[in-house]
């Protein structure tokens, strides 16, 4: 188990890709830290793993006040964040015209600036120990573009934007053991998809990414398992994907 005594906060952890990818680092060693909003959900995450290798916290990354307490749990239960898993994510399916701007605020300040402030608390733990991985979960939504999801679609198209930016910040030189990426793990059947793979499957493509070795890729988009590399017809794949996702 490559994760033993690893300390993995994941956000979303409650239901879906965040469940799964909790259990999988559970599973494989890990000391994991989940936040969602709902207690019941949390409950049967831990449920799924090894006893007494998971603990919940109940709160919103869109809420400064609930990561921070997120953080300072995991702080005093095991000292340390090794890995951040920004999984948690908003997708209402509402056309654009018919949502409203509460709507998209509240996309916006989960999806973006929700990864955003767990990255803020995660990395300053990590540079000052010199060692830490990001895993920043997107997602096809911006590139196909999909009807109906625009609010979801538009957020996500800042997530390799951030995870690019934070990477550029860091000095390779002096931290070559800090990571910060972006995963595309694939499409599962979740709540906010009846398409797709199991939502368990998601973790092996995140155990690649959050096990890369000091000096490994950083900054770059992952999609399972390997780098992305976007080439001549790329998009239209992309486009055939997303077109799944609303059964058109």
């Amino acid at each position: 188990m490559i994760f033993t005594d690893k300390v993995v906060v994941v956000t979303g952890a409650g239901t879906g890709v965040g469940r799964g990818l909790a259990v999988g680092f559970a599973r494989d060693g890990a000391k994991v830290v989940g936040i969602s909003r709902t207690a019941a959900d949390l409950a049967r995450t831990a449920e799924l793993c090894p006893p007494g290798s998971f603990h919940a916290v109940v709160g919103s990354v869109a809420s400064e006040a609930d990561v921070e307490r997120l953080f300072a749990e995991t702080i005093a239960r095991h000292g340390r964040v090794d890995v951040l898993v920004n999984n948690a994510a908003l997708y209402p399916k509402r056309l654009f015209l018919e949502s409203s701007h509460r709507e998209w605020a509240e996309v916006i300040e989960t999806n973006v600036l929700g990864m955003a402030l767990c990255c803020r608390k995660a990395l300053p733990g990590m540079l000052e120990r010199g060692h830490g991985r990001i895993l920043n979960i997107g997602s096809f939504a911006w590139r196909g573009p999909i009807p109906g999801a625009s609010a979801y679609s538009t957020s996500k198209a800042a997530v390799p934007v951030l995870t690019k930016s934070l990477a550029a910040e860091i000095d390779r030189a002096r931290y070559p053991d800090v990571l910060v990426n972006e995963l595309l793990p694939g499409v599962f059947r979740t709540r906010m998809s009846e398409q797709g793979e199991d939502p368990m499957d998601a973790y092996p493509h995140a155990r690649v990414v959050a096990s890369l070795p000091s000096g490994g890729p950083t900054g770059v988009t992952f999609v399972r398992s390997e780098i992305f590399v976007e080439h001549v017809g790329i998009r239209a794949k992309l486009r055939r994907i997303a077109a799944k996702l609303v059964g058109r």
